[in-house]
């Protein structure tokens, strides 16, 4: 009985620890990126240099990572644009949907928005960009160049994404 008693506190002490510990990289991945808060665990392979922003618009503050491909010969184009947004107005899904489509401004021939979950919340997709809810206050966007990445590696940089701190 007591091997057994012994044995069950052992997983579970070592389920705690997988729980409670944060996640490492996989050996030859690079570390996860940090922006304002959110952790970025996943990016797709192959991503230029990357440059950070921060602007406000219509009260909310934005602050902005984009990675580029190119040179100043060739061209340059935006590879990933990942964007926190703080602000008041965000205050529920439908509330960052009606504001964050007008926002965009694409045309309706060349997108078409539908629901997603990311970590169980509330969010919009099409072919190269998503957008979610947090939590009241705080959303994500993310637009991946569809010319070079799938859907799938979209949704996954997506749903790798975690918040680490408790106001962030």
């Amino acid at each position: 009985m007591t091997r057994l008693i012994r044995w069950l506190l052992a997983i579970t002490v070592a389920a705690g620890a997988m729980v409670l510990a944060p996640a490492l990289p996989a050996a030859g991945a690079e570390p996860a990126q940090v922006l304002d808060g959110v952790q970025l665990r996943h990016l797709p392979a192959g991503l230029g240099g990357s440059t950070d922003f921060e602007y406000e618009y219509d009260d909310v503050a934005f602050v902005a990572r984009v990675w580029e491909s190119g040179s100043d010969d060739a061209g340059w184009s935006v590879d990933l644009d990942v964007d926190v947004m703080r602000g008041d107005r965000l205050s529920s899904p439908r509330a960052l949907h009606d504001w964050f489509i007008p926002y965009e401004d694409r045309p309706a021939d060349e997108v078409s928005y539908h629901r997603v979950r990311i970590h169980g919340r509330l969010g919009w997709a099409t072919r190269d960009e998503v957008f979610w809810l947090v939590r009241p206050g705080l959303a994500i966007a993310m637009t991946l160049d569809r010319h070079r990445w799938s859907h799938a590696a979209l949704m996954r940089a997506a749903r790798a994404t975690r918040t680490i701190r408790p106001n962030g």
